[in-house]
């Protein structure tokens, strides 16, 4: 095996977010535990009025923001977040991340893998 993996992201497929009541959300897996990492990278990218449901799992998560503006939910706190910022959530945290702007919010997610990667979906009242 070759000591590095390497892709463009115009190759990478790009599968909808199916999470709870999550709309107009899309995810491309860029390295993974299949190309022997460690972590995962990943590429989110929500349109204009869509979201990523309240949830939580058991990995750590580290959020940078390539393009767009979001307001983030972690717990009860609110973040706006805007390109260039950057957000770490723990494990076991609550949050959802809502597109505010007119144009795509595009991120990249590293995640750990713990023995659990379930995600479990929060309903809001």
């Amino acid at each position: 095996m070759k000591g590095y993996y390497n892709g463009n992201l115009n190759d990478t497929k790009m599968d909808e977010v199916k999470l709870g009541k999550t709309k107009n959300t899309y995810i491309q897996w860029l390295v993974t535990r299949e190309n022997n990492a460690p972590y995962a990278m990943r590429k989110f990218t929500i349109k204009p009025e869509g979201f990523i449901q309240m949830h939580y799992h058991d990995y750590v998560e580290t959020l940078f923001i390539l393009n767009g503006e979001c307001k983030t939910y972690v717990d009860d706190d609110l973040l706006n977040l805007k390109k260039g910022d950057y957000i770490f959530i723990d494990t076991k945290h609550r949050h959802k991340i809502i597109n505010t702007g007119k144009e795509d919010l595009e991120f990249i997610c590293v995640i750990d893998y713990p023995d659990n990667m379930d995600i479990i979906p929060v309903d809001e009242e």
